[in-house]
């Protein structure tokens, strides 16, 4: 017993968990939380004791009953809730298993951020790591898979118990002498881990007896290599990406591969996450897809899901979720537009010509004969036979023809905004001004126009 509990110490102080800090104890009524509340509750800690009914056994009821009476014999508060996890899994489409582990995981929420409690305690141990690695090899996870489940996720869900064998968990249990509940469930061959924990666990152990400690061994060492994955990633994530928005992730094609691959492959993946994780997770035969498109230096623009698309455009790789909604916005001038949908802001600036500096213009910058420009104009999206006159051009262009010309690629078209003066466009942002707008000897006050993102501040 005294070897549970001071492995359960060195968790808790490896985690930095101060003595006073509270915890929330997912309790199911089985034998592992059970020894786990005893545990803890043996080490003093302020406990608060959560349990969910799932309500997909007729007795699940009684497992809620057995909870709160523990909770009230060892004098600590508790919360019990019954959440109707089949009908859930069928109205989301997922499994029971998903569908019961994203209700769970939202009440322990719910429960410690109302009790303000530090950590959640969960009842994960050694046994289970080595059969969730089994579960992720068969899935065909990477090395962040293979490392198994963390002894602290997030900052908040904490695992004491993933150090100790279920053979001492079940020793502990008969020496306190603690009353459990069984699950029927968890003999359920429905289940994929059940079939993993009955059968192929045991197969495994004809071949090796110590399979559980090598599995957890090689996840250990799994998750150390990949922290060090994980900060390479990261700066090469600084490195890589040159522009970022909520929905849009442009990346430096160059820059990216001259990377080691497997630092490529990540920097993919982390982008592709952040951009849309509810397509996620993208697996290994994505991720190599839009890898492959970058090295050959593919144009075309590509759909990777419903909703998500990649283009190359020039030296960078553009991945883009959604599209930008039509905007038509008027404002007075001088003034600031802010186009939050567009997550831009338009600047317009009135001043003398001898106060003009042109080393400061360009794309995201230009100049415009103010008096020409007129008091209050027009901010839209690109509208079907939208025509202006380039600035250095004789004659009117069709926008579309014009954007083809300057090899703005089709992902980002959508971005694409024109300042008017009634139906006269005067700017395509950010790419050229019009001619018929341009600065000329007799301009008595120059528009100074910007173009910059705008981050809400």
């Amino acid at each position: 017993m005294e070897a549970i509990a001071s492995s359960v110490q060195q968790v808790l102080e490896e985690a930095g968990l101060e003595a006073e800090a509270s915890l929330v104890v997912a309790a199911s009524g089985g034998i592992d939380s059970t020894v786990l509340l005893d545990v803890l509750d043996g080490l003093g800690y302020p406990l608060h004791v959560a349990h969910l009914d799932h309500a997909l056994r007729p007795d699940s009821a009684a497992d809620s009953r057995f909870v709160g009476d523990e909770a009230q014999r060892r004098g600590l508060p508790y919360s019990i809730e019954r959440r109707d996890v089949g009908e859930y899994a069928r109205t989301e489409g997922l499994s029971l298993e998903e569908a019961g582990r994203r209700q769970r995981y939202a009440f322990l929420d719910q429960v410690a951020d109302r009790v303000g409690a530090d950590l959640i305690a969960l009842g994960h141990h050694a046994d289970d790591q080595a059969e969730t690695v089994i579960l992720r090899l068969l899935r065909g996870s990477g090395a962040t898979g293979l490392g198994g489940m963390e002894i602290v996720r997030e900052g908040r869900y904490l695992r004491p118990l993933l150090r100790v064998r279920r053979a001492e968990i079940e020793k502990y249990a008969r020496q306190r002498g603690l009353r459990y509940r069984e699950d029927p469930s968890n003999r359920d061959p429905r289940f994929l881990r059940n079939r993993v924990r009955g059968e192929l666990m045991p197969l495994l152990k004809s071949y090796n007896p110590n399979i559980a400690e090598v599995l957890n061994r090689t996840a250990t060492l799994l998750k150390t290599e990949d922290n060090l994955l994980v900060e390479l990633t990261q700066d090469a994530l600084d490195t890589v990406i040159c522009e970022r928005y909520n929905d849009k992730v442009a990346l430096d094609s160059t820059r990216l591969l001259a990377y080691h691959i497997a630092v490529q492959r990540r920097v993919l993946r982390a982008a592709l996450q952040g951009l849309a994780a509810a397509d996620g997770p993208f697996d290994f035969a994505r991720v190599e897809q839009v890898r492959g498109w970058i090295g050959t230096g593919d144009k075309r623009l590509r759909v990777l899901s419903a909703g998500l698309k990649g283009q190359g455009a020039g030296p960078r790789y553009i991945l883009r979720r959604g599209q930008r909604p039509p905007v038509s916005r008027c404002f007075d001038i001088p003034g600031v537009l802010v186009l939050r949908e567009h997550g831009v802001q338009i600047r317009v600036q009135v001043v003398s010509p001898d106060r003009f500096d042109k080393s400061q213009l360009g794309g995201t910058r230009v100049a415009l004969d103010a008096d020409r420009l007129g008091a209050r104009v027009q901010v839209r999206s690109l509208r079907p036979g939208d025509r202006f006159q380039p600035l250095g051009m004789e004659g009117h262009k069709k926008l579309s023809n014009f954007l083809i010309d300057a090899k703005w690629p089709k992902i980002s078209r959508d971005e694409v905004l024109v300042l008017t003066q009634g139906e006269e466009i005067a700017w395509v942002a950010p790419l050229r001004s019009s001619h018929a707008f341009r600065i000329q000897s007799n301009t008595r006050r120059i528009a100074l126009c910007t173009l910059r993102q705008w981050d809400g501040d």
